[in-house]
Parts: structure tokens; sequence; C-alpha cells
């Protein structure tokens, strides 16, 4: 497997890690020559905080937020988040003025549904959709889809690193941005420019983890 270096983000009052292996990755959608570790953001309390707070920085206070809804095991941060959200005064419009950490359900053919018991945690909220990475946009352009599919209203996107700066026409608010990897790279399998020069596969990626071939 690749080594795992890692490099800060310093900020006036946080130091917030990025974690990255550089080789040749296959992820669910894309080829990456970045493998970006989030296994400590996404499950270190400290280090969610930090995240949470550094991300309510930057999102716009006036647009309400109903619901976080949290993809790649982002629990912990969207609990975080909407902790931060509430505390910075954010407009709520549930009738119990508090907000909703959802987490959807992904059937095996890689739709995102909502059951019955939770899908009113969606319908007619004011929906943010956190991410841990966004590379292609496919995963979270899924969730755009699903949150409007059961009725609810996409109003931010929020990733820990991007490579883009929106999906679907909403903005992305992120901590990293692929700026600060100079020759990141994210290709379809079959224009990999990697694949074509003949370097293998190191590894495969998602949201779990990192397995080495």
């Amino acid at each position: 497997m690749a080594s795992i270096s890692t490099s800060h983000l310093r900020t006036e009052t946080h130091n917030i890690p990025l974690r990255i292996a550089r080789g040749h990755f296959a992820a669910r959608s894309c080829h990456v020559n970045y493998y970006i570790d989030m296994t400590y953001t996404k499950h270190r309390l400290s280090e969610a905080r930090d995240a949470a707070k550094e991300l309510v920085k930057k999102l716009d206070k006036s647009v309400p937020i109903d619901s976080i809804l949290c993809l790649e095991g982002t629990e912990v941060l969207g609990t975080c988040l909407a902790e931060e959200l509430i505390e910075a005064g954010i407009r709520i419009t549930n009738e119990h003025g508090t907000i909703y950490v959802v987490t959807p359900e992904q059937t095996s053919g890689n739709q995102t549904i909502f059951r019955s018991n939770n899908a009113h945690l969606i319908r007619n909220r004011h929906v943010l959709i956190l991410a841990a990475t966004v590379a292609t946009g496919a995963m979270v352009l899924d969730a755009v889809n699903a949150v409007k599919y059961y009725g609810g209203i996409p109003e931010r996107i929020c990733a820990i690193f991007s490579a883009g700066k929106r999906c679907a026409d909403i903005p992305i608010t992120t901590i990293f941005s692929s700026d600060i990897l100079e020759d990141f790279m994210s290709a379809p399998p079959t224009d990999c420019p990697l694949c074509k020069a003949g370097v293998r596969l190191d590894a495969l990626v998602n949201s779990y983890g990192i397995s080495g071939l």
C-alpha cells in the first residue's frame, strides 16, 4: 500500500490535518492519484468538532437548515456540524426547532432510499448534504436527486475535501480543495492517464478505507 503522509491546514484557531496517500487508486466511479484518508476527521470527536467549526465559518447563516444528510460515515461530523449551526443561529424551519442528522440507506444497486419511518426527516425539510470527499460528484449528485425525490429541498453541500466548487448548481463548502494538491487527478476508469501509461493500481478505495492490491 502507498505510504500515508500528513499535511496540515492552519487557521486562526484550528489545526486540521489532511492525511493523504499518493499513488494510483480505483474509487467507486473514477481513478484518482490521491487517497484522502478521513478516518480521524470522521471518527475522532475533537477533530470532527474542529472541522465543523471551520465549515460553519464559511456557510451562509441566512439559508435555513433543518436536516443534515450524512454520506460516507460522517455522522459524528454531522452531529458536531448541527451543534455549531444551532449555536451560530442558523435559521431552522421545522416544528421542533432543531436539526435532524440523517443517514441514507444504499441499496445493492447504489440507490439512495429512505424508509417510511425516517422519510419525514427529509420531506419538506431544508437539507444540507455532508460528504467526506467529493472527487467526481457522482455520489453527491445521487444524494441531491434523492432529497428532491423524497420532497426535500437541497440547500447546501459540505465536504472536508472537494475537487469541485458546485454540484447540481449547489455550491460546495469545503475545508480543503484540490488546489492544495496541485497535481490532483480524477478520471473515468476508461480514460485514466495512469492506466494509459501502464501504471498498475496500488489499491481500491472507498468511504470505508483503502485496500492494497
